[in-house]
């Protein structure tokens, strides 16, 4: 059953002829959608990144190896969850018209079992291991099913012409209050020999504080959008088992129907693969640093604040691309930016840049890290694909909200989210072969860049998305 547009809802994908009335400068609506994200995005950096995660993996397991593979599992099972219910979600709610109570209850959900991490004790004193990570993988869930609540109520917090800036001002916001979060927690509870709180660093209580703090920080910045965000209107259809019937309809009817709406299919294609390879440059970065400059655990946090100030600075730039190009060429522009980086990070070494051998580097300044011009050329390279890479988030996020049907634009992302979970696998199996056949972590990296390549040829095929024109 094919789903009818509301009459409050966001104009359907306009050709470029067609000029675009409304402001670029954003209004309480959109800040307030933007500032959601600054509320959500810390837990993905701080609990499921280089804080908490390494914690439970060596204190709470108390073992490395067997902690890493629990939280491998976690995230397969959580995945495969997400990529089953995600486009059921989405396309549901484009029956029922409003995100927001639907996005409440996910995040009123997630803030208490953040908060049940404080009960991971060293060595499962408190929860065993397997209830926390049944935990952390139930949050991943919510966070995952809650991005496409999220995403997909955009066109509605947000004009035509504010969606670009909105899009990247969020996405900079939340790694605002990363690096604030990550300051804190560093300096207030884990290098002073008395932590702040009266907290024990002999019972782990400084690591065990950590999603305490994202969690009180998600619900502070989660308010305004429930405040002040403008939200689709109802439909007049209730959430019950029709409902969710007619939304499982109306995908399958989307699916079977894919060259309707050809263009956001093969989008979505491309937006996939080059993701791929973007997660694996964010998330595999780190290691590959470590491992090939042989940075040890100070140069590494360093190395992480530099990331999530790229974080910051990648979101405002996508909002400029989209704005000066359009967000399909601002996404090849990100892909092609990222490519770079990648190229001048695998062609560094201690002694090496842009694989030409350097002797005997010598530091060029006066620094307690990163003295060296190796070592200098890598943390560009690095931070200009960290910059490239997030401002391609932000722009691929705003390119669907131009290619989708408002009437679908949940189903849409949906799918978007069923296409990263079934594939996200991809870029990681591709990444371990080539290490393990060259026996090179640069080698390993080479199909990475095939991957961005191959997003990048895609939308050449993709009609839409370009320049809007001033309004008149």
């Amino acid at each position: 059953m094919a789903l009818m547009p509301t009459a409050a809802g966001p104009e359907e994908a306009l050709p470029p002829s067609v000029s675009v009335p409304g402001a670029r400068k954003l209004d309480r609506s959109a800040w307030s959608w933007a500032t959601y994200q600054a509320g959500r995005d810390p837990y993905i950096g701080l609990v499921n990144g280089f804080l908490f995660a390494p914690y439970f993996a060596t204190v709470v397991v108390g073992d490395g190896v067997n902690g890493q593979a629990m939280i491998a599992q976690m995230g397969m099972i959580s995945g495969l969850t997400v990529a089953f219910i995600a486009p059921v979600i989405g396309a549901t709610v484009d029956t029922l018209g409003p995100r927001k109570p639907w996005l409440a209850l996910i995040t009123l959900m997630v803030i208490p079992l953040m908060m049940s991490l404080w009960f991971a004790a060293p060595g499962g004193a408190i929860l065993s291991p397997w209830i926390v990570v049944a935990i952390l993988g139930l949050i991943s869930i919510l966070l995952s099913c809650g991005e496409v609540l999220f995403s997909s109520m955009l066109p509605y917090a947000a004009t035509p012409r504010m969606r670009p800036m909105a899009s990247g001002w969020a996405l900079s916001l939340g790694n605002v209050t990363s690096i604030i979060l990550l300051l804190f927690i560093l300096l207030a509870l884990m290098l002073p020999e008395k932590p702040l709180f009266g907290l024990s660093k002999e019972a782990s209580e400084p690591d065990r504080m950590v999603p305490i703090l994202v969690a009180l920080n998600f619900a502070l910045c989660a308010i305004p959008l429930f405040l002040f965000s403008k939200d689709a209107a109802k439909s007049g259809g209730k959430a019950n088992a029709a409902s969710v019937k007619m939304g499982v309809g109306s995908l399958v009817s989307l699916i079977r129907n894919w060259k309707q709406n050809s263009d956001a299919m093969i989008y979505l294609l491309a937006r996939t693969l080059a993701q791929d390879a973007g997660g694996v440059l964010l998330i595999l970065c780190g290691v590959y640093a470590a491992g090939v400059m042989g940075w040890g655990g100070t140069e590494m946090l360093v190395y992480g604040l530099l990331g999530c100030a790229a974080g910051l600075i990648g979101g405002v730039l996508a909002g400029w691309l989209d704005e000066t190009f359009g967000p399909k060429i601002a996404f090849q522009i990100e892909i092609a930016g990222s490519v770079v980086g990648l190229i001048g990070i695998i062609g560094a070494a201690p002694a090496q840049i842009l694989f030409m051998p350097v002797t005997d580097p010598q530091p060029v300044w006066n620094a307690p890290m990163f003295s060296t011009l190796p070592e200098l050329v890598f943390v560009f390279f690095g931070f200009s694909g960290f910059v490239f890479q997030i401002a391609a988030w932000s722009s691929s996020r705003t390119l669907l909200t131009r290619l989708a049907p408002a009437s679908q634009m949940g189903a849409f992302f949906g799918l978007a989210a069923l296409a990263g979970n079934s594939t996200s696998w991809l870029g990681p199996m591709l990444v371990g072969i080539f290490t393990a056949v060259f026996h090179s972590q640069q080698a390993g990296f080479v199909p990475v860049t095939l991957l961005f390549a191959a997003g990048f040829l895609l939308l050449f095929f993709v009609k839409g998305g370009g320049k809007e024109p001033d309004p008149a």
